[in-house]
């Protein structure tokens, strides 16, 4: 099985699992085993009834599934949706409500991340512009086409999004083409989905922008609306398009010194003075899975809507997605898309649902082993760094946190040799004590394993 790029522990896994023996135990629970007891002969039992067993008729002897319970009894723990299926023969060795649809927190960017690969392609690339009115060469356009990662910083210096492309350079470029041209007004064209100002589902909560786990949904952004490119979690503002606007203007220097900004959409007769292209989508899709960033999410959901034919919207998402995921054979019926990230309540998939990607993607559909190379890695880089550390490198699982729930899915080579597939839903208004105890028991169907019980 593969893990993420961002690190692995290679050899140290064959003396992680004799450690893990040494420390765990046995699996099953010494209190659990049962003795096979053999009755006396009754009298009226014939000589052939108590013959002694040949080898080939020995009993079995019974050995008992290893049980969950007690991290499924703690405080912690919520409303539960879980389901947890061994990879070698799809047998589902633990569920509860598996099948029922509900809110997935950022368990859904797997579903956007397959979204994105079935309908556009893992070499996508995103095309930012700048044009000239063909009339007036003093109105330029800065149009946006949905490439968020675009960064303001210098051309030899790295924002969060490694080698993304740079404001930089589109001002070399419009510099090249004319150094003496000066600017009377710049237009900043967001107008490829959205509002002008950038959308917000009415269910995110704002403390996403202070915090910086989100953006305003735009087309025309720099490096996420970031107040720091080079901090994953910097502030974001609540006008993107206004922002890349000024930025913009700053960077043109004197020639634009005394330009007008305002936003606006690009007539026909326009003139391309000045490009630069994203990395493609699928480096997108990895580093918006080992950090579960929101504003990649987003970018990639409007690119899917309009890439099946929609307009980018919020309300678009739903049918984009089903639409860009009918040929997988998943059962799409009981999902529901509200946002790209995971942030909304409404969002709706079962871990039955989940488990079936996963399944996609355990067995490297088309593109799909792109998603299992982002994925976070228990004790390496990414969100699960610092968590289920005793399982280091050997569960490879996206997370998911909003106010009402926890989640987490994903595979786990466990101690025993088990490839396990696995969804874990803690549902309700969650803390920090809830997450650990989701954790747990994550842990506990680790240990395990393939005798994994369902009681």
């Amino acid at each position: 099985m593969k893990h993420a790029i961002y690190g692995g522990l290679g050899g140290a896994l064959a003396g992680g699992l004799v450690l893990g023996i040494l420390f765990l135990g046995p699996l099953s629970n010494p209190t659990q085993s049962k003795e096979v007891a053999t009755a006396a002969p009754t009298q009226t039992q014939t000589s052939a009834a108590i013959a002694e067993p040949t080898e080939t008729q020995s009993a079995e002897e019974v050995v008992p599934k290893c049980s969950v319970g007690e991290a499924l009894a703690a405080d912690g723990i919520l409303q539960l949706q879980a389901q947890v299926v061994d990879a070698s023969n799809s047998a589902v060795l633990f569920d509860r409500s598996g099948s029922t649809p509900a809110r997935t927190a950022s368990v859904l960017k797997l579903v956007t991340a397959a979204a994105a690969l079935e309908s556009l392609g893992p070499d996508y690339t995103v095309t930012t512009r700048v044009y000239v009115d063909a009339v007036d060469p003093s109105v330029l356009y800065l149009v946006g086409a949905g490439d968020v990662t675009l960064s303001r910083l210098g051309v030899n210096e790295q924002s969060v999004y490694r080698n993304a492309p740079k404001l930089a350079t589109l001002v070399n470029q419009i510099s090249r083409w004319s150094n003496t041209q000066t600017f009377s007004k710049i237009v900043l064209d967001s107008s490829l989905y959205g509002a002008a100002s950038g959308d917000w589902n009415s269910d995110w909560d704002k403390k996403g922008l202070k915090e910086g786990y989100m953006s305003q949904v735009s087309a025309l952004q720099f490096d996420g609306d970031r107040d720091n490119p080079r901090n994953k979690d910097s502030s974001r503002g609540a006008d993107p398009v206004a922002r890349a606007g000024k930025w913009f203007k700053e960077a043109m220097g004197a020639n634009a010194a005394s330009a007008v900004v305002e936003k606006g959409v690009t007539p026909n007769s326009v003139i391309e003075i000045a490009k630069v292209t994203s990395r493609p989508i699928s480096e997108w899709i990895q580093y918006m899975l080992v950090v579960s960033d929101n504003t990649l999410a987003e970018a990639l959901a409007r690119l899917v809507s309009l890439d099946q034919g929609l307009d980018g919207t919020f309300g678009s998402l739903d049918q984009a997605y089903k639409k860009a995921l009918a040929k997988t054979g998943l059962n799409l019926s009981g999902i529901k898309i509200e946002d790209g990230s995971g942030l909304s309540d409404f969002n709706q998939a079962s871990p039955e649902f989940i488990n079936s990607l996963l399944g996609l993607i355990d067995k490297e559909y088309r593109n799909f082993s792109i998603i299992e190379a982002g994925m976070p890695v228990a004790g390496s880089p990414g969100s699960l760094a610092y968590r289920l550390e005793n399982s280091e490198g050997n569960i490879t699982a996206k997370t998911g946190w909003i106010r009402s729930g926890y989640t987490i899915a994903g595979f786990m080579d466990t101690p025993d040799g088990a490839h396990l597939i696995f969804s874990v839903y803690n549902l309700g208004k969650v803390s920090v004590a809830n997450r650990d105890a989701m954790d747990a028991l994550v842990m506990a169907i680790y240990n395990c394993g393939g005798n994994l019980g369902n009681e």
